[in-house]
């Protein structure tokens, strides 16, 4: 049942509806068949509860129940709580802002990226050389037959 008034019904039972409300109930009911049968179940529970004996729990029975209840574990509320205390929360963040402090400062002071020719020069002269030989053609050859004679005369010193 999805009624408006399904939620009301309760309180209608119980007599705990202020009058303007109890009487646009009233006047639902009238016309809901879905609500006529739960105000009769609501009705027919709360008789067959008024009729069941007192029940006075013991003091062991109360102790008992109380203490199952303690050692429940904690809800994720009490855990947050208990992690936001200010006693615990105050001096982590103080570590956090060091941490981030510190962290920022030696991001300052730290080695400072070396240009590409500053790093390994020679390594970058090779790399130049070797595509400049790669090309064949810039070199006025035809192929790269041509280019192994070229290195053989490199290696005889001649230019």
């Amino acid at each position: 049942m999805s009624c408006a008034y399904e939620e009301d019904l309760t309180a209608y039972v119980d007599g705990e509806l202020p009058p303007p409300h109890r009487a646009r109930v009233e006047a639902h009911l009238g016309t809901c068949a879905a609500c006529q049968g739960t105000e009769r179940l609501l009705r027919v529970t709360v008789a067959r509860m008024a009729r069941l004996p007192a029940f006075t729990p013991s003091p062991s029975a109360r102790r008992d129940v109380l203490a199952r209840l303690d050692a429940l574990p904690p809800t994720w509320r009490e855990r947050l709580a208990a992690l936001l205390r200010p006693g615990l929360l105050v001096p982590s963040l103080g570590v956090a802002a060091a941490a981030v402090l510190a962290l920022l400062v030696m991001g300052r002071g730290g080695v400072e990226p070396a240009a590409l020719d500053e790093l390994d020069a020679g390594a970058f002269e090779v790399a130049t050389n070797l595509e400049l030989v790669e090309d064949y053609e810039v070199l006025g050859l035809d192929s790269s037959d041509d280019l192994e004679v070229v290195e053989n005369l490199h290696e005889l010193g001649t230019p």
